[in-house]
């Protein structure tokens, strides 16, 4: 049992790294994109058009040829490293981009299950005796744990009609099945995780459920204010 919950301890920080790593570097992208766009194009931008105003006034050609040949070389160069790199942003920056926060958000999806975060109906749980809700959750670990083993199976199929058909990413050159490749990690992941928690309740993680607790907690100090009216007042 110790040696489980140490296993999904370490997968459960492996995956928030994980995470973490994808949306710094999507925020990294982006950064360069904006920088590469209105930083880098401007400034060659305006090195070529003033290196090639400088070339044509008289303050050039008075200083002699030497002034004159440095500025257009200095505009050439600029307008060679301009070209090599590209105008405006970086091309397969938005593809990359939009790879980050999928893995990254398929990775908050684990870390959130693995929390008790995610989102449940609780209608059973008011309606059915105390005595029978431990059974239905374990049910409902099980049934959630084939659910994302099957999602799993149909990732490996997806992925192999990837590889055969050789798709590749026009923008990035990439190919497409090396990005799918979260899909059945983050599939069998979250079905062994919830199987687990299927055989071992003991496992499972606190429920959280932030609706319910803020709604306890308004109904609580809305008791307490009407228990004290005078301290309100006072208050006031």
């Amino acid at each position: 049992m110790k040696a489980i919950e140490k296993i999904l301890g370490y997968l459960n920080v492996v995956e928030k790294w994980g995470g973490g790593i994808c949306f710094l570097l999507l925020t990294l992208l982006m950064f360069s994109d904006v920088a590469k766009r209105e930083v880098i194009d401007n400034l060659l931008n305006g090195t070529s058009s003033k290196m090639q105003a400088f070339a044509d006034s008289s303050v050039a050609k008075s200083m002699g040829d030497w002034a004159v040949n440095s500025a257009l070389a200095i505009k050439q160069s600029s307008e060679s490293s301009l070209n090599w790199i590209g105008s405006g942003g970086i091309i397969w920056a938005q593809k990359l981009a939009l790879y980050f926060m999928l893995w990254g958000g398929l990775f908050g999806t684990v870390c959130a299950s693995a929390k008790g975060a995610h989102l449940r109906p609780e209608i059973a749980d008011k309606i059915l005796p105390e005595a029978v809700v431990p059974y239905v959750k374990i049910a409902e670990q099980i049934v959630i744990s084939g659910f994302f083993l099957f999602l799993s199976y149909l990732s490996f199929l997806y992925i192999a009609e990837s590889i055969e058909q050789d798709e590749v990413n026009p923008v990035t050159e990439i190919h497409l099945w090396k990005v799918q490749l979260i899909f059945p990690y983050i599939f069998t992941s979250m079905g062994l995780r919830h199987l687990l928690y299927g055989i071992f309740p003991s496992l499972s993680p606190t429920e959280l459920n932030e609706a319910t607790e803020a709604l306890e907690l308004a109904t609580h100090e809305f008791e307490m204010g009407a228990q004290h009216p005078d301290s309100d007042k006072e208050n006031k």
